[in-house]
């Protein structure tokens, strides 16, 4: 005798099916924490006076070798990038070395990120506060397992690049130029999507609830 499953029970067999496929994507691809890796970001710090709370922290990898941490700190947790954007206020991304690198290939990154998520005639408008950029890290060289770069922007005075909490020159006076570099990691084309998520602390809707 030839049994036959009913509708709902097939969909509910579907579904499950198509979640545990989904979970399992979901998990390879779910983005790290800084904790993950053993890095720990202050929940909460202060720039000129002003607190300032940890949005999100991710880890950059290339291939399957871990590059750096970074952590976002802005005045008001969001998961959505536009309301980063638009929120006045200092901000600091800060970076932790997972392994030793050269600083001008965080340049490198910086700069062709920028490039892809600026307009053109925008992009070419940047190129003075990145070239000012390239002669600060001209005389950091290079970033040791542990050490700290941080990117601090203050309303009126600019971006300021920091090494282990020491000023690498004078502030960047281009009002532009940090959202500019916020758009690497935050930006439509950002380095990696994983990034993005992790640093927007976003964690994607069940699968089930999704599907429903």
């Amino acid at each position: 005798m030839q049994h036959h499953t009913s509708a709902p029970a097939l969909c509910l067999a579907l579904c499950l099916t198509v979640a545990a496929s989904l979970g399992g994507l979901a998990g390879a691809a779910h983005a790290q924490s800084a904790d993950t890796v053993g890095v720990h970001y202050a929940p909460a710090i202060k720039v000129e006076g002003n607190p300032l709370t940890l949005n999100g922290t991710g880890v950059s990898y290339r291939a399957v070798a871990k590059l750096y941490t970074v952590g976002l700190y802005v005045p008001q947790k969001s998961s959505k990038p536009e309301v980063i954007f638009t929120v006045g206020g200092p901000k600091e991304l800060r970076f932790v070395m997972l392994q030793g690198m050269r600083v001008d290939e965080i340049g490198k990154v910086i700069t062709r990120g920028i490039e892809a998520n600026s307009p053109r005639e925008e992009f070419f408008r940047l190129i003075p506060a990145i070239r000012n950029m390239g002669e600060q890290f001209s005389r950091i060289r290079r970033l040791n397992p542990n050490d700290t770069l941080s990117v601090e922007y203050v309303p009126r005075r600019g971006t300021m690049f920091y090494v282990n909490g020491a000023p690498a020159g004078l502030p960047i006076e281009d009002a532009a130029f940090f959202p500019a570099v916020l758009r690497v990691w935050l930006g439509n084309h950002p380095t990696t999507q994983d990034l993005k998520d992790a640093l927007l602390d976003f964690r994607a809707p069940p699968v089930l609830d999704a599907l429903l």
